[in-house]
């Protein structure tokens, strides 16, 4: 450390940044790669397969957990006190704009209530007015790289793009499409956790 200098720098946290702008995946379990080798080999194939890979992306892409909470209100407490706060529910998403829209597997997970049909070299994409089951992405994981050589991972679980549908159309640029993919619980008895997680591959032993 500098002299003079009181400061969070390290050499080992230069390791462990996350870097760039990562990808999204779809149907990816992440929980069946142990090792950051598997994981590549799992990646490469996954964003090869147009069914898989959410598509390109341009700008920012961010995550959110919004949890709403309440404190206990009692006669005679005047701080705040461990325990007396409650988490109610908490929302997961993330968000990102698509530009590969031309693509119907990109447009089929970003509107997610619709139906494909190809016939020959065209392909029909109708809206449905309900969502179904089916619509939901059972998977949705955005992939980043660690400085270190591993991988950061942030899982949905059940995920569904909420954002109304707008494309915006510009000359001499891309059709961009912005989405928000919320998770969503599978079964009205999951309380315990909220449905994303977190995960962190190592790439030393």
């Amino acid at each position: 450390m500098p002299a003079g200098m009181t400061t969070n720098l390290t050499a080992a946290g230069f390791k462990k940044l996350i870097l760039n702008a990562g990808a999204f995946i779809t149907d990816f379990d992440p929980s069946s790669y142990d090792t950051v080798s598997d994981m590549k080999a799992a990646l490469a194939t996954a964003l090869a397969d147009s069914t898989k890979n959410l598509g390109m992306t341009r700008g920012d892409s961010s995550f959110n957990v919004t949890r709403e909470m309440r404190q206990t209100e009692a006669n005679g407490i005047r701080y705040r006190f461990v325990g007396d706060t409650h988490v109610d529910s908490a929302d997961a998403y993330l968000s990102t704009t698509l530009i590969q829209v031309g693509q119907p597997d990109v447009l089929k997970n970003a509107i997610g209530t619709v139906t494909v049909t190809p016939s020959g070299k065209k392909t029909t994409i109708k809206m449905k007015t309900r969502i179904e089951e089916g619509d939901y992405l059972n998977h949705l994981c955005w992939v980043g790289d660690v400085a270190d050589g591993g991988f950061a991972i942030i899982h949905l679980l059940h995920a569904f793009n909420t954002a109304d549908l707008n494309m915006s159309i510009t000359d001499k640029g891309e059709v961009s499409l912005p989405v928000e993919f919320h998770a969503f619980q599978g079964s009205v008895e999951d309380y315990d956790y909220a449905p994303f997680e977190i995960i962190f591959l190592d790439v030393t032993p």
